[in-house]
């Protein structure tokens, strides 16, 4: 099948129950192969932006915003999903756990007096929870010069150093396993880079940890430009990648990586990260993928995508592989582009790529393909009564129209698209899907998901060119294609299971196909 990509420029302004929820945003690149969810919390470095608070998103598989819950500050990050169902961000020191209906069902928080980092949280396949911290140890740094703007001056003999903790707890929150960095590093790993105050000392800088494959952890040491794995049953270290203490061999990337961030292990059995790279001296951004030699202790690049090589990224971003093959990049505060996250194709070719106006950005991004469970939207039903046409939420708390009713039902006077707000969970929205109305042939536009299993038919390729071929389950079906204003284009009846319509004659735009009373949108291209 033929793959091409759509440039759709969206100035999306959404709203709230009461207030402007995301600033606008433009997805520029939209591709047939985007799927399913993208999980995210834009932040701004800097000064706020006015009316703007820390919203928690869901976009759908074409930037449509589904889901939001906004925060006060202080800052909220890492909205993910888990292998479990539950999802999970971090606020006010703690990890909180929501289901499907986002109601909250737990928090975790690290123990022993060790305050929390919230850069990682992860749920182990056995219900355990792992947790980064930090710790404030004193050290006498006066006999290193790495501080200052550059890195000459020496450190306070009195320092208050930062430093990493990882803990495991179990799933009564005790802890199970517990790794200090200062016990095991020594403080010239540090990179100088890195390093400006010599009296508060950000030393480690943990980003990121995996459980690894086999049992161990792996710990993303950004300060150090390092990834160590750990040994859990005794805490040794069991190899240095990257950075100072570097004991591997890079085959094909002889400058490594500086500043990263999000180690994890993917389903080949390979290795990715998220390269920030660094103005001075120059590193060029990178989402990287290694084939790890752990024995012999190489490292080869098995695949990495550079967006532009004049850029870096000051902070925060990660980098996720798709079982689909597909690469989610997140750029973090990238010097000289205003990209928010994209995805690419292992040949480099772009399929979604979203930019905000601003430079808001994410601290990390995530695509779901699939959910575990259903979002459950709000259906929006649709009725004719008289000369009223009718659009019926359904029993809610609270409605938000688009066109800025809020109550249950609205009535529809023109041709156009419609969708509601609905409160979700503990202070979420969350929207139904857009309803297209044409006052010529009104509620004939029953909006379902397209090749949705339930309904027993599939259409493929959508968007189209020149044949559309339906598959059903072999009943008798009605067919029936209308054009973007209802003007009914094709119909005919069928009982074979898969049926080929030529559609080179059709002009480009949007179509709507109606099977035994059922309909999907189309797209000519």
């Amino acid at each position: 099948m033929r793959t091409k990509f759509f440039l759709f420029v969206f100035i999306l302004s959404f709203f709230g129950i009461k207030c402007q929820v995301l600033p606008s945003y433009s997805v520029t690149v939209l591709d047939t192969a985007s799927k399913g969810y993208y999980f995210m919390i834009p932040l701004k470095s800097g000064a706020a932006l006015p009316g703007y608070t820390l919203t928690q998103s869901i976009l759908d598989r074409s930037g449509n915003l589904v889901y939001y819950k906004k925060f006060p500050l202080p800052a909220i990050g890492d909205f993910k999903m888990h292998s479990n169902g539950l999802m999970s961000y971090s606020w006010k020191g703690k990890f909180y756990l929501m289901d499907s209906t986002f109601t909250i069902k737990d928090s975790v928080t690290t123990q022993n007096g060790v305050p929390i980092d919230s850069h990682d949280f992860q749920i182990l396949p056995n219900g355990h929870f792992v947790l980064l911290g930090i710790e404030n140890v004193t050290m006498d740094l006066s006999a290193y010069n790495y501080f200052g703007a550059n890195h000459t001056l020496a450190g306070s003999p009195t320092a208050t150093v930062k430093c990493g903790v990882i803990q495991e707890l179990d799933v009564n929150k005790n802890v199970v396993f517990e790794w200090h960095c200062k016990d095991h590093y020594n403080f010239s790993d540090v990179d100088p880079q890195w390093l400006l105050s010599p009296s508060n000392v950000d030393w480690t800088h943990l980003n990121a940890v995996e459980y690894d494959n086999d049992g161990n952890y792996m710990l993303s040491v950004r300060h150090f430009n390092e990834i160590t794995k750990i040994k859990r049953s005794d805490s040794t270290i069991m190899w240095r990648m990257g950075g100072n203490a570097n004991q591997f061999t890079f085959t094909n990337d002889p400058g490594m990586f500086i500043g990263q961030h999000d180690i994890r292990r993917v389903s080949n059995g390979n290795v990715t990260l998220n390269d920030n790279g660094r103005q001075t001296p120059f590193h060029v951004a990178a989402a990287k993928e290694y084939q790890l030699n752990e024995s012999a202790k190489t490292a080869t690049l098995a695949w990495s995508y550079v967006e532009d090589n004049t850029t870096y990224s000051r902070a925060i971003g990660n980098y996720q592989k798709l079982l689909n093959g597909n690469h989610v990049i997140n750029y973090g505060f990238m010097n000289n582009k205003y990209h928010l996250f994209n995805v690419v194709k292992s040949n480099g070719s772009k399929v979604f790529e979203m930019r905000f106006a601003d430079t808001l950005r994410s601290y990390r991004v995530f695509n779901y393909p699939t959910l575990p469970w259903s979002l459950n939207q709000p259906t929006l039903a649709c009725s004719v009564s008289g000369t009223n046409i009718v659009l019926d939420a359904g029993t809610h708390s609270g409605y938000l129209w688009s066109n800025g009713a809020t109550t249950q039902t609205i009535l529809v006077a023109n041709t156009g698209t419609y969708s509601v707000w609905v409160p979700r969970g503990q202070g979420g929205f969350i929207s139904s899907q857009i309803y297209t109305v044409n006052i010529s042939a009104p509620c004939l536009f029953t909006d379902i998901k397209k090749n949705d299993p339930v309904n027993s038919v599939k259409v493929f390729p959508n968007p189209f060119s020149d044949k559309l071929e339906i598959e059903s389950d072999g009943n008798d079906s009605h067919l029936e294609i209308f054009n973007c204003v209802g003007q009914k284009i094709h119909e005919e009846k069928t009982s074979q299971k898969k049926t080929e319509i030529s559609t080179s004659q059709f002009p480009t735009g949007m179509y709507f196909l109606k099977v035994n009373n059922k309909t999907t949108k189309l797209l000519k291209q």
